[in-house]
């Protein structure tokens, strides 16, 4: 498989900071197999396109991942699972579907606003929800009776799964439905009987980032090796 570099650009995480990746070729499907491989590496997959960052002053991205069998939530977390208990979870595999059209693209607004993403959220949602690449994908469906509240792609490989874009509706901040989606999917990584729920990349100091240390035990691809971030940190 051909890799290429993208162009510099403005860094999403960190402020006056540029992002550099290095990009899979469009044209050449992924697959479970060789996806697996890179994922161990520190790749993610956004559609068809696997990718890393290779930032030449920056090295804050951290790949991250949560060992299942050792997972333990903390009080807010058992309080957010106990609230939603109610909500029923269905899996499905990735096609076309107007209602979760509609949510990712009110996700997008409430999430980005202003930032023009909503205007592009019909084909947004075909790239990054529909597209896999030929990676084994499932869609993990979270509804109240016949309301859609949220929806979870999730990439099913040997190594464990991968979430790939979670988006829910935001009306309900109560419910902490980007947390208890998370509580979910490695409540279902353990059912698949799979190691460890990989999160993407974790940046220390972005707002953005900043949930996912709040699930531990939390491992981190440092120095081409997984070891957990607390000792990723401290010899970092």
């Amino acid at each position: 498989m051909a890799f290429y570099l993208s162009a510099l650009q403005r860094c999403p995480y960190l402020p006056d900071q540029e992002e550099l990746l290095v990009l899979s070729d469009p044209r050449e499907r992924v697959g479970s197999t060789q996806y697996d491989q890179l994922l161990q590496k520190g790749f993610r997959r956004n559609g068809p396109v696997a990718y890393r960052p290779m930032c030449p002053q920056c090295d804050a991205c951290v790949s991250v991942r949560i060992p299942v069998a050792d997972f333990q939530p903390d009080r807010s977390q058992r309080r957010t699972w106990a609230r939603n208990q109610e909500i029923q979870m269905r899996e499905q595999a990735p096609q076309w579907d107007a209602a979760h059209a509609r949510l990712f693209a009110e996700y997008q607004r409430w999430r980005h606003p202003g930032g023009g993403m909503d205007e592009h959220a019909d084909r947004l949602y075909r790239e990054m929800i529909v597209e896999t690449g030929g990676v084994e994908a499932r869609l993990l469906v979270l509804e109240q009776g016949e309301r859609l509240l949220a929806v979870a792609l999730v990439d099913v490989l040997s190594s464990g799964v991968s979430a790939v874009y979670t988006f829910y509706t935001p009306d309900l901040p109560q419910r902490g439905l980007g947390t208890f989606a998370i509580l979910s999917q490695i409540e279902w990584t353990r059912k698949q009987c799979l190691p460890h729920l990989y999160l993407g990349y974790w940046v220390a100091s972005s707002p953005k980032m900043d949930y996912k240390k709040h699930f531990r035990p939390l491992e981190g691809f440092v120095a081409g090796d997984w070891r957990l971030l607390s000792a990723a940190r401290k010899r970092g």
